[in-house]
């Protein structure tokens, strides 16, 4: 199985920065572009709604909360709609200098290099999104 890591430092406290992935208008406001029109719903329990949708593109991610430890560590069973395979998502937040916070993807599980590439771009653009709307200059994304 394949597997990647992205990082990125957003200028927000741990506190903020785990309310941008565990509530569900805070999360559609930045998870995908503005064009997507991006709904989400989060269940912050163990087995929970973790899910990301966009109408208009046609897209939409159902995950699972597997396990949670707020405000540090939130650890998804992630599914893409339509398809059968499960990979396995774990933020990890950590404090940095500043009072900013360090987000770490660990993304696993996926058959080929190509999905797991496809991904690495996904992140790294969906993490860029959280640095800019805390105000964090182009480049700060890790």
């Amino acid at each position: 199985m394949h597997e990647l890591t992205e990082e990125a430092l957003v200028a927000a406290s741990v506190d903020i920065t785990w309310r941008e992935f565990t509530v569900a208008g805070r999360l559609s406001e930045w998870f995908w572009p503005p064009r997507f029109e991006t709904t989400a719903v989060v269940e912050l329990r163990e087995l929970g709604r973790w899910e990301v949708r966009s109408v208009p593109v046609d897209m939409a991610v159902e995950g699972t909360v597997l396990t949670f430890e707020a405000p540090r560590a939130l650890r998804l069973g992630w599914r893409w709609a339509g398809e059968e395979h499960t990979t396995d998502v774990e933020i990890e937040l950590q404090s940095a200098a500043d009072a900013a916070t360090r987000v770490i993807v660990r993304h696993s599980g996926f058959a080929t290099s190509e999905e797991r590439d496809n991904h690495i771009d996904g992140w790294s653009s969906c993490l860029q999104r959280l640095v800019d709307r805390h105000g964090g200059a182009p480049g700060e994304h890790l």
